[in-house]
């Protein structure tokens, strides 16, 4: 088994005495996959995102670092891309075009504005799937694995949307997969792309056998697009296209979290102790909470315009709550990243100014990166804000519930990924609706305690019926039906 993203599951930084210093990377997407490499003896592919990544892969025997904990032992090979090259296909295609395509982002009227600039990039970012493309090929030669089997990979994500098809060329023997973590366009938005863009997007992923998304709208926006594609028979209904005279399977493979991972980290030292900080500065309000990167995606700015709304319409609610937002900086290289923090911080600051008094503040805001204080707050909420205009999945809608210790209510946004799984046991709410989402708060925050320990204990069982195994079990199961249809 081969793996490939754009970020490994590891990084490597220069410390202060010159030694290179390892970060493991958490989650159950990390967790999983790297149980399976484990079980496989397989290799992880990603580009260098630091000095430190590209002097570990200039020491390793091969270009291989060996990863190894208690229960894992896996390789990881970076790939030293030129800075030019990865800018263009990082910053500009895969983050401001196609993030921004499926996540609906584009500010219509001014942008996207396609010239020669978006060209070039493009370039850049074909070159870039090539390189990984070459890399996963030439890991596995012709003829290696027995009985007639080639190398399984699984390839992640936007950034690679070309692979499968590379692969397919390369290794036509091989079975791939390809997951996209983030939702897709539909049809009408995804062609505001050139078309020769929308296009290699499609027929590069239709060079997988299996293409899996977080929920059935994206894969149906998937399906829908695939319809502009010349030659593909699409099949609605058996989620599966024709292209070439073979099948793509396009499965719904809703991601998870490492439940008793978080629940460890939780009840460390550390965390203990900065739960007590959060629950001295809570005192005996209510207090909502949301934890995000600074993404245009997460929709920071209309949540907090909901609380205002929440807190105008019901002043007796003044002096009563708190507003927590943890908030990790997200791709500044990027201007409208930028302007939209300064945007989020400046409604915050207007808000206390407006609303707050000495001894109440309705919102504090920390934008830094800081996981253990995510968990320790997670503990403590009574209302957790998720409401993202669009997402793939949004795994805080997971983590919160899974250590909460108040029985705390999940305001979740009807277009998260997470809501078909767990929409029944939130209050759901439209993100553009800044009005229904305050009246969601109020809801929250009213609701008799006996029902929101029903919802509470609803959201947890969900959780934990979707174990990361699964998720990845549930994708090599879906690829050993696509190899038994070969033979």
């Amino acid at each position: 088994m081969l793996i490939a993203s754009n970020r490994g599951p590891i990084q490597f930084d220069i410390g202060t005495d010159g030694e290179l210093e390892e970060a493991r990377g958490g989650g159950g997407l990390v967790t999983a996959l790297t149980g399976a490499l484990s079980a496989t003896e397989g290799l992880w592919v990603a580009a260098a995102m630091t000095e430190g990544d590209r002097m570990a892969a200039a020491r390793a025997p091969g270009g291989r670092i060996e990863v190894a904990d208690e229960d894992t032992k896996y390789h990881v090979r970076y790939l030293s891309l030129a800075e030019e090259s990865y800018d263009r296909y990082y910053n500009v295609v895969s983050n401001r075009i196609l993030w921004f395509a499926h996540h609906y982002l584009f500010d219509a009227p001014r942008s996207p504005r396609f010239g020669a600039a978006a060209q070039e990039a493009w370039r850049h970012y074909v070159a870039v799937n090539r390189a990984f493309a070459e890399a996963l090929a030439e890991e596995h030669p012709p003829g290696q694995g027995g009985s007639g089997a080639g190398p399984v990979y699984l390839v992640q994500d936007y950034h690679l949307s070309l692979v499968p098809a590379m692969l397919r060329r390369l290794r036509p023997e091989a079975l791939t997969a390809h997951f996209s973590h983030t939702p897709f366009a539909g049809p009408d938005y995804f062609r505001v792309l050139p078309d020769h863009m929308a296009d290699a997007v499609l027929r590069g992923l239709l060079g997988a056998d299996v293409l899996g998304f977080q929920s059935q709208d994206w894969a149906e926006n998937f399906l829908l697009c695939c319809r502009h594609v010349e030659g593909a028979r699409v099949n609605l209904r058996a989620r599966r296209v024709e292209i070439d005279g073979r099948p793509v399977l396009i499965r719904v493979f809703p991601i998870a979290i490492d439940a008793p991972a978080i629940r460890r980290t939780a009840a460390t030292p550390p965390v203990r102790r900065l739960r007590r900080e959060i629950s001295r500065w809570k005192g005996n309000a209510r207090m909502i909470l949301r934890v995000d990167r600074t993404d245009l995606s997460k929709n920071i700015l209309r949540g907090f315009l909901a609380y205002e709304t929440f807190l105008r319409e019901h002043p007796s609610w003044q002096g009563r709550v708190k507003f927590l937002a943890l908030l990790n900086p997200s791709r500044r290289a990027i201007p409208e990243y930028r302007a939209y923090t300064r945007e989020c911080l400046r409604a915050a600051e207007r808000i206390n100014a407006e609303l707050g008094s000495a001894d109440w503040r309705p919102i504090d805001v920390a934008v830094g990166d800081d996981y253990e204080r995510a968990v320790a707050a997670y503990s403590l909420y009574d209302a957790l804000m998720v409401n993202p205009v669009f997402d793939g999945m949004n795994l805080v809608a997971m983590e919160g519930p899974t250590v909460n210790r108040t029985g705390g209510t999940l305001i979740l946004s009807r277009n998260a990924g997470a809501h078909r799984l767990l929409g029944k046991h939130a209050l759901t709410v439209n993100p553009f609706d800044v009005g229904e989402t305050a009246e969601a708060i109020r809801a929250a925050l009213e609701m008799p305690k006996q029902d929101r320990r029903a919802l509470h204990l609803g959201l947890r069982r969900a959780v934990a019926a979707n174990p990361p195994a699964r998720w990845v079990n549930r994708q090599l199961g879906q690829l050993e039906r696509a190899f038994a249809a070969r033979h």
